[in-house]
């Protein structure tokens, strides 16, 4: 292999030019040489250019780079790849593969791509169930557009409830990068199912108010829907038998509604049944007896409530002081760790490194700080001081070839305000490999021999009794 054109081939490809890129990879091995490392570079310019069949087959080559490795992400692309020519069967079949490999560092990907195919498929339980291992798996920086899908699942398999569920939790989780518009649309749509109208309308206002967002047809239908069931509302009410018009219908798959603190009604108590003729035979003693008692247990249950009210809004106080305390120690989602991991993992991947990098930075300082990262590191902070926005961080790298260099990194909060990014990293001063560490007292050693034999010319020389100007002028370096 040309290793100079294959390095200004990643020199190409770091710097977005995808076109050159292409033509370097190629050319820098024979079509028979193996090279995991040129095709899976490759297939990802390829894929920035809109190649994705010819990805596809790059891809596959590197996969038989046995020694390369990375199987789950190799086979997560390829089945991206595929997905985007339209080969559902085997984007499917990629991503299932690729969850196989234990050592793949970001399985969600695989998950996400998985649940996408299964859906063009058709296979709408089994594409709930890989969205679902997507939003959990705990590498997943930003589950919202996980949850998103599984409630689109859950509204398809006629589970309303779950889908408006899994809906508000994907608002709770997202970030500026996910489509807020898109998941209240979907959060309408599941509510209209559920028989909720007025909140669904109110979802779909949030989702169209600033004009941004368009409802695709079947959120427009539900949104018709929505409105003509509050339409219906008053007349239903006024038409229908007294005591009926109280009574919401039931979302379909789930019953009629009972309220459980009052099975039988409105009363909330169980009559007796008259062939217990214990109750009709008690004497006044036991009355009075009986009804003490009941009292007793009238008087606990009476403010059974607000002992329960109390205790949840102790609860609820803890854990609020529990998350301001952590919050200002540093603690983050993602955390440090997880920023400086993700950052070094998008660089092998050769994938957009935004998420992990600071909002405020420039274009230049977002570069430099991506082209000075190592590919196929393995980064671990070994020492760390955080405060409530600020973070700097000692980092040991364990470089591909087993090497180890360290850097310092510093982080703020990123653009949630909640978890952790990049600002910046460089090279720790005192930061040497150990190889670099042996160099370095080589060159000491070689050094201080050089001094004293210098010393001992000098004694030589003032013996001698020689002019120093002699040498004063002369330049013993070679050119």
């Amino acid at each position: 292999m040309n290793a100079d054109l294959f390095e200004r081939a990643r020199n190409a490809y770091r710097a977005g030019d995808f076109a050159s890129a292409v033509q370097m990879f190629e050319a820098c091995k024979d079509a028979s040489e193996i090279s995991g490392e040129v095709d899976h570079l490759r297939g990802n310019a390829l894929m920035k250019l809109g190649y994705p069949r010819d990805a596809a087959q790059s891809y596959a080559r590197a996969l038989e780079d046995a020694a390369y490795g990375k199987r789950g992400a190799l086979l997560t692309n390829e089945g991206k790849a595929l997905a985007a020519t339209g080969d559902a069967e085997g984007a499917a079949r990629c991503f299932t593969q690729a969850l196989d490999d234990a050592t793949y560092a970001t399985p969600y990907k695989a998950y996400l791509g998985l649940g996408k195919a299964l859906l063009e498929l058709g296979r709408v339980a089994d594409a709930g169930t890989a969205f679902r291992n997507a939003a959990i798996d705990g590498t997943n920086p930003a589950p919202a557009s996980a949850l998103a899908s599984l409630g689109g699942c859950f509204v398809e398999l006629g589970r309303p409830q779950d889908a408006v569920e899994s809906y508000r939790t994907a608002l709770d989780f997202a970030t500026p990068r996910d489509d807020a518009h898109a998941i209240n649309a979907g959060l309408g749509r599941a509510l209209a199912a559920a028989n909720r109208p007025t909140e669904a309308l109110e979802a779909f206002r949030s989702a169209t108010a600033d004009g941004l967002y368009q409802l695709a047809p079947a959120e427009a239908d539900a949104r018709a829907r929505a409105q003509a069931m509050l339409d219906a509302a008053p007349s239903a009410g006024a038409m229908a038998p007294a005591g009926m018009a109280e009574t919401a219908p039931a979302a379909p798959g789930y019953g009629a509604a009972v309220d459980p603190l009052d099975p039988l009604g409105k009363s909330g108590a169980f009559m007796p049944d008259p062939s217990d003729t214990g109750f009709f035979t008690l004497t006044e003693s036991e009355m009075i007896q009986q009804d003490r008692q009941e009292m007793k247990i009238r008087r606990k249950h009476r403010h059974l409530g607000l002992k329960i009210f109390i205790v949840i809004l102790i609860l609820v106080i803890l854990a609020i002081g529990g998350a301001a305390f952590a919050y200002t120690r540093g603690v983050g989602f993602p955390s440090q760790q997880d920023a400086v991991a993700g950052l070094f993992n998008a660089v092998t991947e050769g994938e957009d490194a935004s998420a992990y990098l600071a909002p405020n930075l420039s274009d230049a300082a977002r570069t430099q700080i991506v082209s000075s990262i190592p590919e196929d590191a393995t980064p671990t902070i070994t020492n760390m001081d955080q405060s409530m926005t600020e973070s700097t961080a000692l980092v040991s790298v364990e470089l591909s070839m087993g090497a180890t260099t360290e850097y310092d990194v510093s982080f703020v909060r990123g653009a949630n305000h909640i978890g952790w990014a990049v600002a910046s990293i460089e090279l720790h001063r005192d930061g040497v490999s150990r190889d670099e560490s042996d160099v370095a007292d080589a060159d000491a050693a070689t050094a201080d021999e050089a001094d004293a034999t210098a010393a001992t010319a000098d004694e030589a020389d003032a013996a001698a009794e020689t002019p120093a100007e002699d040498a004063s002028g002369t330049d013993g370096t070679a050119e």
